[in-house]
């Protein structure tokens, strides 16, 4: 999850003289040039239509008869393009995969949806509809980056039937099951309860000003909240065409729907699916201490900690985090053969 350009905008004037302070105190350091974006992903495009008519934009790359299908579900105001180097690492590794990756409702390519279907119980019956557009057999990795992990545990409520047999593994990234009304952002604690009490107001005045014509603003601000310092430049460069990308519509619809989401109760549809969960020590937005709790919960849960990561950890520390998920998959695949072989041997 993250917060608007609004709250960033108050959390900057709140501490914006601290901030000046310790960058005028850093030495300057000379920056490498960077390297050469590498060219979009095209993948085999689709569009899965959901329950109540919202057009979600699906693609699919790597094999047509798959080992294993991949699905990845990105984050609050953001998109599948985040994914891109998880889905070429992945790729890489294993061309006998099938990675997906989705834009949910009101994101990216996909449609906008209703302001009553701007929640995460919404987003888990549209991850089930996918699922069954995308791998209608076959085991299935799940990996949810922030409301995409959110998004994960809301499908595990409702189809808990699906994990263990279809939904062979799960990794949660950046992300957390509940308690989100007391993460202050990496503010005071008084700065932050002004911010979020102003938020509302101020996203919906984003939205009448989109309406009129003009987009919403997102800056610097924007970024610190979800990235360290020492992010790459072309990781920011990406993460801010994204969000940019993102209706102030979307930001207002989809914010009431995080002081609901409790779910640690669904997580008992886990406990026997290999998990992953990683997270940045540096995460203002989903603090590392969620993660904790969400491993705790899951007794097959694998718990990878990167220091000084931000919430975008899969972006700041890609080649880790991907490797990772592919330990996840061959733990995952080891898990769901056992079955069969004792099966055969009996």
């Amino acid at each position: 999850m993250r917060t608007s350009t609004a709250a960033a905008g108050l959390a900057v004037l709140a501490a914006g003289a601290v901030v000046a302070r310790r960058r005028a105190a850093r030495p300057a350091v000379a920056q490498a040039p960077a390297p050469e974006p590498a060219p979009p992903l095209r993948g085999r495009v689709r569009t899965v239509t959901t329950e109540d008519g919202v057009d979600l934009h699906v693609e699919e790359f790597g094999a047509e008869r798959p080992t294993a299908t991949v699905v990845l579900a990105h984050g609050y105001v953001q998109s599948s393009r985040l994914w891109a180097g998880q889905v070429r690492d992945l790729l890489e590794a294993r061309p006998d995969l099938r990675v997906v990756t989705y834009d949910h409702r009101g994101h990216g390519a996909s449609g906008p949806t209703p302001r009553e279907r701007a929640t995460i119980d919404q987003l888990g019956r549209d991850l089930a509809e996918v699922l069954d557009a995308v791998a209608p057999d076959g085991p299935v990795l799940l990996g949810g980056h922030s409301m995409g992990g959110m998004t994960l545990m809301a499908l595990a409520e409702q189809r808990p039937e699906l994990f263990g047999d279809r939904v062979a593994g799960v990794a949660f990234v950046g992300t957390s099951s509940g308690g989100l009304d007391a993460v202050t952002w990496g503010l005071p604690g008084p700065v932050a309860k002004v911010v979020k009490r102003a938020l509302p107001v101020l996203n919906e005045r984003a939205v009448r000003a989109e309406q009129a014509g003009k987009p919403r603003a997102v800056g610097r601000a924007d970024m610190w909240l979800i990235f360290s310092g020492a992010a790459d430049p072309a990781d920011l460069q990406a993460a801010m065409e994204v969000h940019r990308a993102c209706s102030a519509e979307t930001v207002a619809a989809f914010l009431p729907t995080f002081s609901d989401h409790d779910r640690a109760t669904a997580l008992e549809a886990l406990a026997e699916v290999p998990t992953l969960v990683v997270v940045g020590d540096a995460d203002r937005l989903c603090p590392v201490e969620h993660s904790r709790t969400l491993a705790a919960a899951l007794p097959t849960a694998e718990l990878a900690v990167y220091p000084g990561a931000g919430h975008m950890v899969q972006l700041e520390r890609r080649p880790e985090v991907s490797r990772r998920l592919l330990a996840l998959l061959d733990r995952a695949l080891a898990a769901a053969a056992a079955p069969v072989l004792e099966e055969r041997s009996a």
